[in-house]
């Protein structure tokens, strides 16, 4: 992120905003290599002295962008984090276009495909998880993207077996939006008045989904560079994005938090019926599971498998 042009105003305002001034330098240069990349000028966000949802996913995703740092000044001790590292970066391009697209499109009022767009980066983020399971299967999904084993609903499968959740229901909800369903056209605010109405609450529940995928990413690749690393010789500065993500989900990623709560509890049709007399109205993402199995997958001695068909 070498000879980016920083606006000084974003250290003020993110610490009016109580990040941890370890971790500002960072964001601030994440937002600059976003900007120079012709993204989301910053200048369009974090303008207020208290943030919003919108606010809070470009500190998450302007966070996000520093682990293409990362790879370059902390190297890799394992073979299996190199190829995550390529697998995280082939995706690093496409993250940051849905995020342009998300930012815009609920601009202009365009709630449904903005819905469409998280769609995407659920099954994007479903992919990441699978791969920093095991890395060898992104070189696997290159040669043969289409074998039945990389559908989504598979990974999905494979990942709730593992005890991940992406949150299935958010999943169905975006694809009926995305398949013109009535039911999630109504929930998409399709049939309010006039051709681009505005509604607040659909602007924030989109923000809300991107930001909590971005989190669990997050998540996911900081587990990966952790587990890589010498647990008694840890660089500052990979410290410092753990202390960032425990601030987060103390902050911006609190599932129950006034303005989130209502993006994690399912619609009636989305009730999922769990075993006897009970039902599951809802669910979040589980940061802690990704990094506990990140764990058992790369343990040295005897390391956790996935299923046979995932095994290669």
């Amino acid at each position: 992120m070498e000879n980016l042009k920083i606006n000084p105003r974003l250290f003020e305002i993110l610490k009016c905003n109580e990040i941890p001034d370890h971790s500002i330098a960072n964001i601030v240069a994440g937002a600059a290599y976003y900007e120079n990349l012709n993204g989301v000028p910053s200048t369009e966000y974090w303008n207020n002295k208290d943030f919003d949802t919108r606010d809070e996913f470009f500190v998450i995703l302007n966070s996000f962008f520093g682990f293409f740092s990362l790879v370059k000044r902390i190297p890799e001790r394992n073979e299996w984090r190199l190829k995550f590292d390529v697998a995280f970066l082939f995706q690093l391009k496409s993250t940051s276009q849905s995020a342009f697209s998300i930012n815009l499109l609920t601009s202009k009022h365009c709630y449904p495909d903005a819905f469409a767009i998280c769609r995407t980066m659920i099954s994007r983020l479903n992919q990441l998880i699978l791969f920093a399971f095991n890395p060898e299967l992104f070189d696997e999904w290159l040669k043969n993207p289409k074998d039945e084993k990389f559908l989504d609903g598979h990974i999905r499968n494979e990942l709730t077996n593992n005890g991940i959740s992406t949150v299935s229901h958010l999943y169905e909800l975006t694809s009926e939006i995305i398949h013109s369903q009535y039911e999630g056209l109504v929930n998409a605010g399709y049939f309010e008045k006039g051709l681009f109405p505005e509604i607040p609450a659909l602007r924030n529940q989109i923000f809300v989904i991107a930001k909590f995928i971005l989190g669990m990413s997050y998540q996911t690749v900081l587990s990966m560079f952790l587990k890589d690393c010498d647990e008694n010789n840890i660089p500052d500065e990979l410290k410092y994005y753990n202390d960032l993500f425990e601030w987060f989900l103390k902050s911006y990623l609190v599932p129950n938090r006034i303005d989130h709560v209502f993006t994690f509890l399912a619609e009636d049709r989305h009730v999922e019926k769990v075993g006897k007399d009970k039902y599951k109205i809802g669910s979040t993402f589980n940061f802690n599971e990704v990094r506990n199995q990140i764990g058992k997958y790369h343990r040295k001695g005897q390391p956790k498998r996935l299923s046979k068909k995932y095994d290669v």
